[in-house]
């Protein structure tokens, strides 16, 4: 921990994700996923760490930042929030892509962990991880219930059997993924270290973050707001179904998540072709008119 001085205080501020309290992970990730850097993002994210409501927050920045101070005073008092700022910046610069451990030992399982950049990962597997994700960072459904349900449909018992002779292997040393299974499995983890869970997490956020920044899908563009965490994902399931790209939508969920999103990113330029093709063609009609 790194210990500061705030307020006349002697205060503590984590260094790393391990030393972040559990009940400030929800609302830190979602800072730090889905909201991009501003001094607004890291005041919220100080304010969160210092266990701070919003009031206590709004009446320290008038205490410091006031129309009573001075010009020299809040220069000051600036440089010291900019430093308090600059020590919680690793948040937005080390979720971790390293697999944390192997394996999870609890009670009589021994869990695995998917690959590091989900390379034999499914679909519907990341999915319904990412929805379980969406849904336990944000709240929707309070408690660690979807967190439960993070960690079971990722983390799953070895392979039975020769596995790694069969000609269908696809490389992925896990049971496959069954989400009846993970469902049963989320109440049997329940009672697991918190801890363990918090790698998981933060395991799946680094190389999730990782991977959709790979494809030219998800790149921030303006659009309507999901109706319920995951539309998106949802959506290309019925649509890659609809197509048959992969074959049926339980094919299309179990087919690589790689060739899933190389697939559709490459969909979507053709789409962007054929609109700037239609549209140039337009034009060129209107001019000639």
């Amino acid at each position: 921990m790194q210990e500061i001085k705030f307020n006349g205080q002697a205060k503590t501020l984590p260094g790393s994700w391990k030393e972040v309290k559990p009940e400030h992970l929800p609302r830190l990730l979602q800072l730090v996923y889905f909201t991009p850097d501003s001094p607004e993002k890291f005041h919220h994210m100080l304010q969160i760490l210092l266990d701070m409501g919003g009031n206590q927050w709004r009446a320290l920045m008038r205490k410091h930042f006031g129309p009573g101070m001075s010009k020299k005073v809040k220069n000051a008092n600036a440089i010291v929030l900019h430093e308090l700022i600059h020590q919680v910046r690793w948040m937005s610069q080390e979720l971790t892509t390293e697999l944390p451990f192997e394996a999870i030992q609890y009670k009589n399982w021994s869990l695995l962990l998917p690959e590091q950049d989900f390379l034999t990962m499914s679909f519907g597997e990341l999915s319904d991880a990412y929805i379980h994700f969406l849904v336990w960072i944000k709240q929707i459904v309070p408690g660690d219930a979807h967190l439960d349900l993070l960690v079971a449909t990722l983390c799953r018992p070895e392979r039975s059997g020769a596995y790694s002779l069969e000609p269908g292997w696809n490389g992925d040393k896990r049971e496959p993924y069954n989400e009846f299974t993970a469902k049963e499995m989320a109440k049997k983890l329940a009672g697991m270290e918190l801890s363990q869970k918090q790698m998981v997490l933060l395991y799946f956020t680094g190389n999730m973050q990782k991977v959709l920044a790979r494809y030219e899908l998800f790149d921030g563009e303006a659009g309507e707001p999901e109706e319920y965490p995951g539309q998106g994902w949802i959506k290309n399931q019925h649509i890659l179904a609809e197509k048959g790209i992969f074959g049926t939508m339980q094919q299309a969920k179990e087919a690589n998540l790689h060739d899933v999103l190389l697939f559709l990113e490459e969909n979507k330029k053709d789409i962007k072709r054929s609109a700037d093709a239609a549209a140039n063609e337009r034009q060129k009609q209107e001019a000639n008119q």
